[in-house]
């Protein structure tokens, strides 16, 4: 997620999202450039063709189906008594349903029918007009009916607004929040995912006793623009009074993902000030986090502990409701900030893992991985700062170094012996989703004298399968440009044989779950060999992960598994330490 532009000194009220915005249930005759729908329910044909050809110049004439009103509303029903008898209930319900907002009935009979007819529908008809009708005096009456549903829904919408919007900001109050927070809750009981709520606090005492009540519309409009331009999909703003702000996270996978970036974003808040009547005011945000279930059962109890989480936070580190996910997530944070710390100060290594030809005992490549030693000399196990880089998106600023980097290693490995060597990089489908990336790598090439056949890019089959079309064709072109493209991981994800067949890839590499398993466990020797059978019919390399001992090669060499990697076979070792250990291996 990047930034976006400051907002500037407005004083400007910010419409609501549009996800917020209330949606009428029926269809309106206040809606733009639609005309008003009128329901007929004329049993007598002669009246039925003569109301319709009246009203259809000025108006859209609806009718129901056998069975029901029309799903899509109305604004006016007319129907002589017959029509309306029949469909009395429904027009009961669809009356009700409209509350408080007015939806008229009008009744047509002829004089004589006056008394039978009229009492018996009291409790739908708000007007009648005795046939045959004056044309004049019938309009009329229509268009004063209309008119009086188009008030009502007007001071509906009006109060709707009112009851649920803050007035300066024109985002969800407190209410509205709480509506959405339960809602939200209800799917979650169903589904079994989690809810969370982040509460923004920003202290206005001083834009107050500075600038006024004036100065204090114009804080809480600049913040909500910044709040929103940090906002993905997903993500629902509100204010929940003068001082504090809610933001609802609705994705379902793994949500607490997201909630960290944007918890790093605002707590940045106070690097880059607003504009208060020409003057820069820096702001201050305390940050709280709570979740369902682990915080509460229902949405007041989560709200609350947000915002309780808020009044114990410090300045640019949010708080947590729990403690247990409070130490998760600050290691988090904490984390990402030092990785920046990281690549300034050229702290990343890429060591190297070898690959074993298992027909001619022959290394043919290696795959690079990258490591991260601090000052002190400790290595940071990858596990530890791997998630945080991709799900802080802090991986995108890795992969140049890492491209740039193991391309040199590469064209250094190849310079005289090792013509044939292969290097493995792993990239991410965000790095692919970067529209000049196929010409990043090209001339990374054209820098170092590479062939492209001397890099292959290893995505792992998950991360693979999601990819969209752009990026498919993105790695196709790679590939037609020489570079190789393994599928990493492979038979832990839910590639089809079809959607495989589509893929530009020339290596499979057999997870080492498998691996693990054999010799010896059924399953294992299944996958393995499916695995195998499958690479060959497609024309494709295997590439056998984690190997541990002799019997694990030796099976997998026997099976026809064309490279092996593991600690059998080597570790992960320095780039300075390789071309040594490659020189012995040699010998």
């Amino acid at each position: 997620m990047t930034d976006r532009p400051d907002p500037g000194d407005s004083g400007t009220n910010v419409p609501p999202p549009a996800a917020w915005r209330p949606v009428a249930s029926q269809a309106s005759a206040t809606d733009v450039g639609k005309p008003p729908r009128i329901l007929s329910l004329m049993d007598g044909r002669g009246n039925r063709q003569q109301v319709e050809n009246l009203l259809s110049a000025r108006y859209q004439v609806v009718h129901p189906d056998n069975i029901e009103l029309p799903s899509d509303g109305f604004d006016l029903a007319i129907g002589d008594g017959p029509g309306l008898v029949r469909w009395h209930d429904a027009l009961y319900e669809a009356k009700s349903a409209q509350q408080p907002v007015f939806l008229p009935v009008m009744l047509m009979l002829p004089r004589a029918d006056l008394r039978s007819r009229a009492g018996r529908l009291r409790s739908i008809v708000d007007e009648f007009v005795i046939s045959p009708v004056d044309r004049s005096e019938f309009l009329e009456r229509v268009e004063l009916l209309l008119s009086a549903r188009h008030q009502a829904q007007t001071r509906h919408e009006e109060l709707v607004r009112i009851v649920n919007y803050d007035r300066v900001t024109g985002l969800p109050n407190r209410l509205l929040f709480h509506e959405r927070v339960r809602s939200e809750l209800e799917r979650a009981r169903g589904e079994g995912v989690s809810v969370h709520v982040v509460v923004i606090h920003t202290p206005f005492t001083s834009v107050l006793e500075t600038f006024g009540h004036r100065g204090l519309d114009r804080a809480a409009v600049a913040c909500t623009e910044r709040f929103g331009h940090l906002l993905e999909e997903g993500m629902e703003l509100a204010r929940l009074d003068t001082e504090d702000w809610g933001v609802l996270v609705v994705d379902d996978t793994l949500p607490m993902d997201r909630v960290m970036p944007l918890c790093s974003h605002l707590g940045q808040m106070e690097r880059r000030p607003i504009r208060i009547a020409g003057e820069s005011v820096h702001l201050r945000a305390r940050i709280g986090i709570a979740s369902y279930p682990e915080d509460g059962s229902d949405a007041e109890s989560v709200i609350n502990a947000a915002m309780m989480a808020a009044a114990q936070a410090g300045e640019g580190e949010p708080a947590f409701y729990s403690e247990n996910r409070r130490e998760a997530m600050l290691h988090h944070l904490r984390t990402e900030a030092a990785l920046h710390d990281a690549l300034a100060e050229d702290q990343f290594e890429l060591w190297l893992q070898p690959k074993l030809s298992l027909t001619d005992n022959r290394i043919a490549g290696a795959e690079a991985l990258i490591r991260w030693r601090l000052p002190s000399g400790e290595l940071v196990p990858p596990g530890r700062f791997i998630p945080v880089a991709e799900s802080s998106g802090f991986i995108r600023r890795i992969t140049p170094w890492v491209l740039a980097t193991a391309f040199r290693i590469a064209a250094e490995l190849r310079d005289g012996r090792e013509g044939r060597f292969v290097l493995a990089v792993n990239i991410t489908p965000a790095d692919l989703a970067d529209t000049d990336f196929v010409n990043q790598m090209r001339a990374l090439c054209a820098e170092h004298g590479l062939p492209p056949e001397a890099i292959e890019i290893e995505l792992t089959e998950t991360m693979l399968c999601e990819t969209g079309t752009d990026t498919i064709g993105r790695l196709q072109t790679l590939r037609e440009a020489g570079f190789r493209v393994a599928i990493d991981d492979f038979g832990t994800g839910y590639s089809s044989l079809g959607y495989l067949q589509q893929l530009p890839v020339d290596t499979l590499k057999i997870d080492k779950q498998f691996v693990d398993g054999v010799p010896g466990e059924a399953g294992s020797d299944t996958v393995i060999r499916a695995i195998i059978h499958l690479a060959h019919d497609f024309g494709l390399k295997t590439v056998a992960e984690g190997i541990e001992n002799e019997d694990q090669l030796a099976y997998l060499r026997d099976a026809g598994v064309a490279l092996g990697q593991g600690f059998h076979i080597a570790r992960p070792m320095p780039t300075g330490e390789f071309a040594g250990w490659l020189e012995q291996w040699n010998s």
